[in-house]
């Protein structure tokens, strides 16, 4: 009998022994706590990036001659290639209305874009301004961008997501980058639409999947895969 009982104290020993160096190897494989500075340029952090989804962004700032302007303090909002693709196939869609034989690619933006057009484009995403959550609301505030006359609205938003009764209730806290069409929309029975009821005129949401990385020239924030570049409808 005391040999089962010692049996037995060495299997639970052994079984807690695992469970504390599989913790143990979890706190090691999740990073630790993260780094929101990175040494290095705006322009450098977005073509070091492990997973290369910016090379098609940086082929734009580069034809239009950006890098200066990506380099200097202020803040990017940046499209990665999912949303210059989204940009591509949208303007596919639209010239096969007329002839389902034509095509859009990256060649044909470059083709019919001068370099100012496509800084126009691009611009819209830069601002001058150093934007942070903290500067950020609900409502939104309206900011300049790096092209002369084009402002976009910035706003910190809560959302009903990753909440758990009676474990986690802080709800968490989303920036977008909205381009306002006519007058900038209110909330009405629940949802926000214009004030002047065109369906058309609602404004265009970008919300930003990663925000708050600090380079050594500005700050950036990148917008979700699902955006359409230039702010395209």
């Amino acid at each position: 009998m005391k040999k089962i009982k010692t049996t037995y104290l060495l299997i639970v020993a052994f079984t807690m022994t695992l469970l504390v160096m599989a913790c143990q190897k979890d706190a090691i494989i999740d990073g630790g706590l993260s780094n929101e500075k990175v040494d290095m340029t705006t322009y450098d952090f977005l073509k070091s990036h492990y997973t290369k989804r910016f090379d098609t962004t940086l082929m734009i700032i580069d034809k239009a001659g950006m890098k200066d302007l990506i380099n200097s303090p202020g803040t990017f909002f940046v499209p990665n290639n999912f949303t210059i693709t989204n940009y591509l196939n949208a303007k596919r869609e639209q010239a096969r209305k007329k002839d389902e034989r034509l095509n859009y690619t990256l060649d044909s933006l470059f083709k019919f874009f001068t370099p100012k057009m496509l800084r126009d484009s691009m611009g819209i995403y830069f601002f001058p301004q150093r934007i942070v959550r903290g500067d950020l609301n609900a409502t939104g505030t309206a900011f300049q961008t790096s092209v002369p006359g084009e402002k976009l609205d910035v706003s910190l938003e809560v959302v009903n997501q990753y909440t758990v009764d009676g474990v986690i209730t802080n709800r968490p806290e989303y920036i977008y980058l909205n381009k306002i069409l006519g007058a900038k929309d209110i909330l009405k029975d629940g949802a926000k639409v214009d004030p002047s009821g065109d369906v058309k005129l609602k404004d265009i949401k970008g919300l930003c999947q990663t925000t708050g990385i600090i380079t050594n020239t500005g700050v950036v924030h990148v917008l979700a895969n699902n955006h359409i570049w230039s702010f395209k409808q």
